[in-house]
């Protein structure tokens, strides 16, 4: 009966560890070969299984390389994709800024030209006032020369609202009038806009003055006692005498356009 395999390698464990019995020289060039046959393929066998396992553990680490590198694309994938939704929503945010912008310009260029003409308007109104009017009822135009609108139609609106406080209270000034075809400078008393009466700078004529075409028109009185009424009136205006009733002579104002 042969021996089993646990045998044999007891056989061969006892051939390579125990030195060769006397009388049994004949087995030894057989028994050395196998030996040497066996040793060899275990250490084939034991570099086989290291570099098994080598290559085990060199898949291992390239497969953890491997899914860090997964998990890393997964969440730079996602990130982008975020960073996409982010970007479309502030790119609808930023049409919706714009579209808003260009609706706020064209209301404000619709504004500006109202404005504008609102300046004009008014503008071309208090001249016509001012040709109508006595000299210093219309304050001079300053606005026309001002090419911020804000600030211009502020002018024109400051200008009207003097205009209408100077109509409210008497005034005082020295003005240019024509006087029986010669142009003269006297004394104007205003009282607003509804009435004037002029004096001479020597204080011997007197009369009520209007405007035609622009120019001052004075009328001279031909009684004694309105000369003397208007002389009491500057001197009262001016600060020179008591205040009282004076009745100044009306005459119908002469203004046209």
């Amino acid at each position: 009966m042969s021996p089993g395999p646990r045998g044999a390698l007891w056989v061969l464990a006892g051939a390579l560890l125990c030195p060769a019995l006397p009388g049994a020289a004949g087995a030894e060039p057989t028994t050395q070969p196998v030996a040497k046959r066996v040793l060899a393929e275990l250490r084939s066998a034991g570099r086989a299984r290291s570099q098994l396992l080598a290559e085990r553990q060199a898949w291992a680490a390239r497969k953890a390389r491997l899914e860090l590198l997964k998990s890393t694309i997964v969440r730079e994938a996602a990130r982008q994709r975020a960073a996409a939704a982010e970007a479309r929503k502030a790119q609808a945010a930023l049409q919706t800024r714009r579209a808003r912008q260009k609706a706020r310009k064209e209301r404000l260029v619709s504004v500006e030209a109202m404005v504008d003409s609102l300046c004009e308007r008014l503008e071309r109104a208090l001249a016509g006032l001012a040709r109508r009017s006595l000299p210093g009822l219309v304050p001079p135009d300053r606005a026309s020369a001002i090419t911020d609108l804000q600030r211009r139609l502020a002018a024109g609106i400051e200008r009207l609202d003097e205009a209408a406080r100077r109509a409210r209270r008497p005034a005082v000034e020295v003005v240019n009038g024509t006087l029986a075809g010669r142009t003269v400078a006297v004394k104007l008393l205003r009282l607003g806009g509804v009435a004037a009466w002029w004096l001479s700078l020597d204080g011997n004529l007197a009369g009520s003055a209007g405007v035609r075409e622009g120019q001052v028109v004075l009328q001279p009185t031909a009684d004694p006692r309105d000369t003397e009424a208007i002389r009491r009136a500057f001197d009262i205006a001016e600060g020179r005498g008591t205040p009282d009733w004076v009745i100044l002579p009306l005459r119908p104002k002469a203004s046209e356009d």
